[in-house]
Order: structure tokens, then sequence, then C-alpha cells
């Protein structure tokens, strides 16, 4: 419940002027109506100033007013023989009624005034509310989608500042005890005081003192039962409380940061190691299976050479097992191309072209990457094709793939589209749910647009620039 805070009426000087215009315009009004009616029944013509002074004007100007008016009917109704100072019955009941009138109006005004100040404080709070409300559910929405932290806090010191009426906003991130980084900052903080800036906190100073605020409220960020932060306001009577909610969206916002890299981290070292699998098992055929087949190859030359003339029923069988070695060589060597693409050696370019010549489905393909790209990103990208290729052959019945491969920026963007029949889905358990997992592992991003009768469309965007550090870190 609001305080009952009646609103202070305006200035005297203009009621004076206006409670003086009202006399002299309902005594000229009287001298003028007295000739058609008595002017003991117009005595009424005087409360409409005393009604109006009374209700916007204080209640020592309303009985001035009053009285005022009393004493000038008094005076005017028995015009030109009035007296001001008249004691008669008649008088004294005139000014009692006057007086009343003015106490019961002004009584009247000060209450609707105080209702209506109350309203529009009520009104003003709601609406400060609402808009407290709708800054959160922003920074809310970004958090949701899963935005960059750094994104998250510019918005957020952005929202305190225009939601709470702060003159500054500053979020900290406490490096030691008395150690701080400004990692955003809205409003009048100072040059000081930008984000990546340093800030001392010696003996365990409260931040906006050490920023020099004249008056501020602090709220603690925490994260994982740790203290990691703290959003600081410079403004003047604001609750802690109001600060907090922000300061728990900022919590969220890091939380899900740390998460969101721990599970990339993890897809990372997953397809790491799958990859390094790779490379062993194809290291293993190589230096094992395919040399003892070579091997057993030139032993069973050796003896197809030294085969006495004579013996053709034998020398057909040693032709048959040669022709055996010969295919079950060539299928190790596509089984170990598929397990690990040796052509990416030549680079990225030459692997994806070859993938199109050899594809079941006519390939238009166009390759600008003059870049260097890491080779996370081009086996991703190898893959990405291989896969849909495949699908392009065995399920959209396509007659023909476009390709584009380009380098936009710090990112390596691929687009891939049939002319099938669509309807491919990764949540169909195809080999795009595999594809989604390797490239989100490297911070990228695979959509996917599959319209019944209406063909394929993939697109792709990896970042080149973080691939290698990130797969380093988490390896």
């Amino acid at each position: 419940m609001l305080p009952f805070r009646p609103g202070a009426p305006p200035a005297a000087i203009p009621g004076i002027l206006v409670a003086t215009s009202f006399l002299v315009g309902e005594t000229i009004a009287l001298l003028l109506l007295r000739h058609f009616a008595p002017t003991e029944r117009m005595g009424a013509i005087y409360l409409l100033g005393i009604l109006v002074v009374s209700a916007i004007w204080s209640l020592r100007l309303a009985v001035a007013t009053s009285i005022a008016s009393a004493i000038t009917f008094d005076y005017v109704r028995d015009w030109p023989h009035g007296h001001v100072l008249s004691v008669e019955l008649q008088n004294g009941i005139v000014h009692t009624i006057f007086l009343v009138v003015a106490l019961v109006a002004n009584g009247l005004a000060g209450l609707a005034r105080a209702r209506t100040n109350e309203v529009e404080a009520r009104r003003r709070e709601a609406a400060a509310v609402a808009r407290q409300q709708a800054g959160l559910r922003r920074i809310a929405t970004l958090v949701a989608r899963g935005v960059a932290p750094a994104e998250v806090f510019s918005a957020l010191v952005d929202e305190m500042v225009h939601c709470l009426h702060a003159d500054a906003a500053v979020l900290l991130r406490y490096e030691t005890s008395n150690d701080a980084t400004i990692i955003a900052a809205s409003g009048a903080t100072g040059v000081d005081h930008l984000p990546g800036a340093h800030l001392a906190l010696e003996d365990g100073a409260q931040a906006g003192p050490a920023m020099g605020f004249d008056a501020s409220v602090c709220a603690p960020i925490r994260v994982g039962g740790c203290t990691w932060g703290a959003a600081v306001l410079r403004v003047k009577g604001l609750e802690a409380e109001l600060v907090n909610d922000f300061a728990e969206l900022a919590a969220t916002a890091i939380a899900n940061a740390h998460t969101r890299e721990e599970l990339t981290a993890s897809r990372a070292r997953i397809v790491t190691a799958g990859d390094e699998a790779r490379r062993r098992l194809e290291r293993d055929l190589h230096d094992g299976v395919q040399q003892r087949l070579a091997s057993l190859r030139l032993r069973l030359g050796m003896v197809t050479a030294t085969l006495p003339a004579g013996l053709p029923d034998v020398a057909e069988q040693l032709a048959e097992l040669n022709a055996g070695l010969i295919g079950v060589a060539e299928d190790l060597q596509e089984f170990s191309r598929g397990v690990h693409p040796a052509i990416l050696s030549s680079g990225l370019r030459p692997a994806l072209c070859t993938l199109a010549r050899r594809s079941a489905v006519p390939v238009t393909i166009e390759v600008n990457v003059d870049d260097p790209i890491a080779a996370p990103v081009e086996m991703a990208a190898y893959y990405v094709l291989a896969e849909a290729l495949a699908n392009a052959a065995k399920h959209s019945a396509a007659s023909r793939v476009q390709v584009s491969v380009r380098c936009d920026g710090p990112d390596l963007r691929m687009t891939i589209r049939d002319d099938g029949v669509g309807g491919a889905s990764p949540r169909k358990g195809s080999g795009l749910i595999g594809l989604t997992d390797r490239v989100e592992a490297l911070g990228g991003q695979l959509s996917v647009a599959s319209p019944i009768g209406r063909g394929t469309s993939l697109d792709v965007s990896i970042p080149n620039s973080l691939t290698e550090t990130a797969l380093r870190n988490h390896s």
C-alpha cells in the first residue's frame, strides 16, 4: 500500500490572481443581474470561484477566497448602502456557508489529489515492473538461444541501465580476491572502466566505491556455488533484489556457456578419437594384411614360374588364386579409403572433385577455397559431401547435384542441393546424424531442408580459424 501523500497544490500567486478575477467577474455579474432578481438569492454566484480555488489551491487560499467572497457579497448586496464590516445575522450565515463550502471542496480536492497520486504511483510502479520483466525476458531469450556470453553481457548491462534507470551498469569477473576484470559496461562508467579494464579491490573494498560511484548497488554472480563476479549499478534508492534477477541471468548464461564448451569438447574428443582409430586401422591394414597379401602374390608368382610344363590344370588353379588375391587386395584398398580418406593429403579441392567424379549422380561442383583449411575441417567437409552424394544416389532419385564450397570470412561454407524426391531428415536415423555431430563438434552448424517433392538442401558452416585450437585443447 502506498503512503498517503497529497500532491502539492500549485503556487499561490496564480491562485490569488484567479481568485481576484473570479471576485471581479462575479461582482460584475451580480451588479448586472440585480435588476432581474433579488440580490439575496444570488449569493451562489460567488460559490463558483470558491469551488474552483478550493479544488485547485491550498486550504489557506480557499478560506481567504471564501471570506473575501462573503464580504464582497455582503457589500454589493446592499450597494451603495452596504458596509464591509456588517455584523447582521444573515451576513454571518453567508460567511459560514461560504467557509463550509471552501473547507469541504478543499478537503475533497485534496483527497482526490491523493487518490490520483496513489493511482499514478501504482501505474508507474506497474510500468517499472513491466519494463523490468520485459528486459529480463529479452535477456532470458538470448540465454535460451545459446548466444555467446559476450553478447549476453553487453545486452544485460544495457537492459539494467534502461530498466532500472541507472546512470551506469558494469559486470565484473573476479580474478582474485583483490582484482577484477570489467567484462561489460554501459552508461557513464568513465574512460577508466571500459570492458577489459582491471579493477583493484584493496582490502576487500566494494566494487562500487572502488569505481568511484557515489551511490551504487552490487549483486553477486554465483556460478556452481562460487562467486564468479558481480553486477554493479550506479544508482540511488534501488533495492538489491531487482539487480539480483539480472545477476542470476548472467550466472545462467555463464553456466550454459560452460556446459556448451564441455559438450563441444566432449564431441571433439570423440571425433578425434574416431579419426585416430581410423588412421590406426588404415595403417594396420597397409602394414599388416596388405603387405602379407603382396608377399603371398610374390610367392604364388614364384611357384607359377617354376611350375613344370604339362600341368595345365594346376596352372589354371594358380591363376585363379592369383586373381583372387588381387581382388582381395583391391577390396582392402577400397575399404581403407573409406576408413580414412588418404586423398585428403592432396588438399580439399582434389578430394571433393574426386568424390564428384566417382558419384553415380552427375555433380556440378564449385570449390573456391584459397586459404589453408585445418585438417579436421577438411575431413568433415569430405564426409559431408560423401554422405550427401551417397544419399542422393540411394534415396533421393536425383538427376543432378549442385555443390558449392567457399571460404566466408573465418568459416568454411558448403551448400549441397539435389533435385530428388526430398523427405530427408537427420531424425530418421540416416548418416546425417553422425555428420551433424562431427560438424557441431567443430563449433559448426549443419542444416537440412528437404520438403517432399522439392529436393534436399544441406547448408554447412564450420569455423576454420578456431577448429585446430579447439581440438588441440580438448584432445
